[in-house]
């Protein structure tokens, strides 16, 4: 256990962890170096035909699997393709409703926001207003811990790797008034059956966890007194150029009128509005959360009590040319938002899956190998059970983060030496999902990778 203590606003800790890194940081950082010079490298014009057949065919006909696809890649820092095709809004009883999805229409991307999140809290780290490895009880200013191992703290760097041993229960987010101490107690108000926390070692077993995100964003409140969602604006997305949001209220009025809601397509063939609904009237100061009405407006929010209100874990609402901007942070070694030592820890693995000794969940094969709050692919398992993007020896490594929810799929990914990578959204996907010959990915996220790959190779 990692030797910590309280000192003023900063806990410092001497961490194995950290030091068996050191290593693996170095050598990253010089092949980010190396990587660099292939930027000088013109980019080689794959045949982007398919794709685009391939696109089409996805959100044509009566048949359509989904309404809307929204794809761009970058390869030696430019744009090689960037294509939407689809629905953004679906309206049966109103057609003149109707609109197209493009690059630039803002949806919700689901599990895509939590890597600004993470982002965040690593700059904090860099700077050394964080340390990973210290109990974080003192600075949520409640005891955080699990009620099966009590004087296991539990730390930053256990939530970026999911391996906090939180669980998301039946809910994993509160409005306000409400404060995350209520919604993380064992056994309380918001945890009926009692399975908020695992019976697992803090640090011993991975498991895919949203309320890891809502506790690192309260943190980030706690460090900085503002809305988490401030922060993250303002170091992260206003610097990559994104104009995305998690609260949707602050949205400007065209983006507000480009939002697309989410779609799910139902088993009878129709597609059903899940989330994002909103018909041109902006939503109250008063959201509800897993059926929870807020009982005060956002702007009465105190930072530090709960981030967990605006959905840190899957809230983001931004677009494919957003999402971009983000990929190239992921292709630049940090850029500057990063210093690239610190860059290079985030891509190192942290938590890699043994089947031998099943240290995590999978979540059907897919999440195999995490770094401080990415994930990396490693060409494990096989069809319908695995990380690989095609088969045979050739499979890439790529590391970023996927988005699912509410009929919505999603993927930014890039290329750890920085040459290349790819964005996709699919939204109105259906409730019935199909699993490709290949991996854990679905038919048609299947079909979309396919053809990226296939240009890439020409």
């Amino acid at each position: 256990m990692p030797d910590t203590r309280w000192d003023g606003d900063q806990v410092m800790v001497a961490s194995p962890i950290a030091e068996a890194e050191a290593g693996w940081v170095v050598r990253r950082i010089g092949v980010i170096l190396l990587a660099f010079l292939w930027w000088s490298t013109p980019a080689v014009a794959g045949d982007w035909h398919p794709l685009r057949q391939t696109l089409d065919s996805l959100v044509s006909g009566p048949d359509a699997p989904v309404s809307g696809a929204a794809v761009i890649v970058v390869r030696d820092g430019k744009t090689v393709f960037a294509q939407a095709a689809g629905r953004a809004v679906i309206d049966a009883a109103d057609p003149a409703r109707e609109r197209p999805l493009t690059l630039d229409t803002p949806v919700r991307v689901a599990s895509i926001s939590k890597l600004p999140v993470g982002i965040v809290i690593q700059q904090m780290a860099a700077e050394g207003r964080l340390d990973l490895d210290a109990d974080l009880s003192p600075l949520l200013g409640f005891g955080l811990r699990n009620p099966y191992h009590p004087d296991r703290p539990i730390t930053a760097r256990m939530l970026l790797t999911h391996t906090s041993s939180l669980r998301d229960a039946e809910i994993y987010g509160l409005p306000p008034p409400y404060s995350l101490e209520e919604l993380v107690r064992p056994g309380g108000a918001f945890d009926p059956g009692g399975a908020r926390w695992a019976e697992e070692v803090p640090g011993s077993r991975f498991t895919y966890t949203n309320l890891n995100y809502g506790v690192m964003a309260t943190l980030i409140e706690r460090l900085t007194g503002q809305r988490f969602d401030a922060v993250v604006t303002a170091r992260v997305l206003r610097p990559l150029g994104m104009r995305a949001v998690y609260d949707v209220r602050l949205l400007d009025e065209a983006q507000f009128r480009e939002l697309a809601p989410v779609y799910q397509k139902q088993t009878d063939g129709t597609w059903q509005a899940k989330v994002d609904d909103y018909r041109g009237v902006r939503p109250d100061d008063r959201p509800s959360i897993f059926g929870i009405k807020a009982l005060v407006p956002l702007p009465n929010i105190v930072p530090g009590r709960n981030g967990t209100t605006l959905s840190p874990q899957g809230g983001m609402r931004a677009s494919a040319r957003d999402l971009e901007q983000l990929l190239r942070f992921l292709m630049s070694g940090g850029g500057a938002l990063l210093p690239a030592r610190d860059f290079a820890r985030m891509l190192a693995p942290h938590w890699t899956y043994d089947s031998a000794t099943g240290n995590g969940d999978t979540d059907g094969g897919l999440l195999r190998q995490w770094g401080l709050g990415i994930q990396c692919t490693t060409h494990g398992g096989g069809p319908g059970d695995g990380d690989r993007w095609k088969s045979g020896p050739d499979d890439p490594r790529l590391c970023g983060h996927f988005g699912d929810a509410y009929g919505l799929l999603g993927s930014v990914m890039a290329d750890p030496d920085g040459r290349w990578g790819f964005v996709y959204l699919l939204t109105g996907t259906p409730q019935v999902r199909v699993k490709s010959a290949v991996s854990s990915l679905t038919v048609w996220e299947q079909q979309v990778v396919d053809g990226i790959l296939a240009a890439m190779d020409r």
